[in-house]
């Protein structure tokens, strides 16, 4: 099994789909992408939204000044911000005192520290397969650390091997065929309008109709709905689309979402498929993760029928984008990318387990609510600190895998 992967062999024999021709879906994919292999000149695009175009990749001068950092896409130029709005550096429009509290934490990062980060990464995406071969556990530790922000884009597509796809001569033109395709289920056209407002509402590219935001949205989730009929479109995707397309350009952001739904290391495919095969086997380890770190809490829940179901799919369906701010979203999702599911559950039992006192005081309807905000006014690298100190295994995750399949054929 590869690292971060949570699927055993009883579990791919159940789904039969995860046969290694069956795993790369339409469109061919180098292995598996568990081997990032890059040359220099095959770097993704520096166009990518994650990377501005003036940006310099390598800049060797520690003592050079720190922008403020953003992820906010280059078309983010593209929208007026009202009068008077706030706008935080990811583009959600937020209250003063939010702003006020941004500006005191740019105003109190230590630039120079920053630089250093980023002519790291630089140094690292230029030479990514010896980086990604030889040296994974300083890869692990950096995304651990959090990426830069104007190379998360970049960085991001070399974890997934997604540039791979949009750089193979046999897939060019394949997105723009796809987004003016009709579908095969003319209501998912519907389905995909209908959400595109739901995606992000107070964020100033995606809350106008028919503005540049939802343009892009509906292009991503339009071929992929092309591409896997099966799939199809399911709420939640339009969240991961919306992240991915802050930190990448339109094209790359389809390749991503493709990675994530078909590579071994993530499979959210099979978490959306209909019947929801991987979600039910999410419940179910995540149950037995609780029983092993937070008892009290895992026993309190049983008495009061509080189910992961009722809690926990919104966690798993969006990778928490549903309920973190957006900052701390990003350092998960840097982790994800590198390490697969297991930092999901990672932070999912540091979450119940920090709050664990006020959660067995609680009763159904309490906790339900208050599931809701577990990681508010919570600092991002407390929450990351946290959830590293839960200690478990993949072979372990993979074990309560092959649990629940074996427990669902017995059934």
């Amino acid at each position: 099994m590869q690292e971060g992967s949570v699927f055993g062999p009883d579990e791919c024999a159940e789904s039969g789909d995860f046969d290694a021709e069956e795993t790369t879906g339409p469109f061919r994919m180098e292995g598996n992408n568990t081997s990032l292999g890059r040359e220099k000149h095959d770097l993704p695009a520096k166009k990518a939204c994650g990377v501005p175009q003036n940006t310099h990749l390598v800049n060797n001068d520690a003592d050079a000044p720190c922008e403020e950092p953003s992820v906010r896409p280059q078309c983010m130029d593209e929208v007026d911000d009202e009068e008077n709005e706030f706008v935080d550096e990811f583009g959600f429009v937020v209250d003063k005192e939010e702003k006020d509290r941004e500006l005191l934490y740019v105003k109190n990062m230590d630039g120079r520290k920053v630089v250093r980060r980023e002519i790291k990464w630089a140094n690292m995406a230029s030479d990514w397969s010896n980086v990604n071969s030889k040296r994974h556990a300083k890869l692990k530790e950096r995304c651990r650390k959090g990426i830069p922000a104007r190379f998360r884009g970049v960085a991001w597509q070399l974890l997934l091997g997604s540039h791979k796809q949009m750089s193979d001569a046999a897939n060019r033109g394949t997105y723009e065929s796809l987004y003016k395709k009709e579908l095969a289920d003319p209501e998912l056209t519907n389905t995909i309008g209908r959400d595109l407002a739901r995606t992000f509402p107070t964020h100033i590219l995606f809350r106008d109709e028919g503005g540049v935001g939802q343009t892009f949205l509906r292009n991503v989730l339009h071929a992929y709905a092309a591409v896997d009929p099966e799939v199809g479109y399911v709420q939640g995707m339009g969240f991961v689309v919306g992240v991915l397309s802050t930190q990448m350009g339109e094209e790359e952001t389809f390749w991503a979402l493709y990675t994530l739904m078909y590579d071994r290391r993530y499979k959210l495919r099979d978490m959306y498929r209909p019947g929801f095969p991987m979600l039910q086997q999410l419940f179910y380890q995540l149950k037995r993760l609780m029983a092993r770190f937070v008892p009290k809490v895992y026993h309190h829940f049983e008495t009061m029928g509080v189910d992961p179901s009722f809690y926990a799919s919104q966690w798993f369906m969006t990778l928490f984008v549903y309920h973190f701010q957006f900052r701390a979203l990003l350092r998960v999702w840097d982790i994800f990318m590198s390490e697969g599911w297991k930092v999901i559950f990672r932070v999912a039992i540091a979450l119940l387990k920090w709050e664990e006192k006020r959660l067995l005081e609680m009763h159904f309807d309490e906790i339900l609510i208050a599931l809701k905000s577990l990681h508010e006014g919570k600092d991002p690298d407390a929450i990351l600190r946290h959830a590293h100190e839960v200690k478990f295994k993949t072979s372990e995750l993979q074990a309560y895998g092959d649990e629940y399949w074996r427990e669902k054929r017995a059934a």
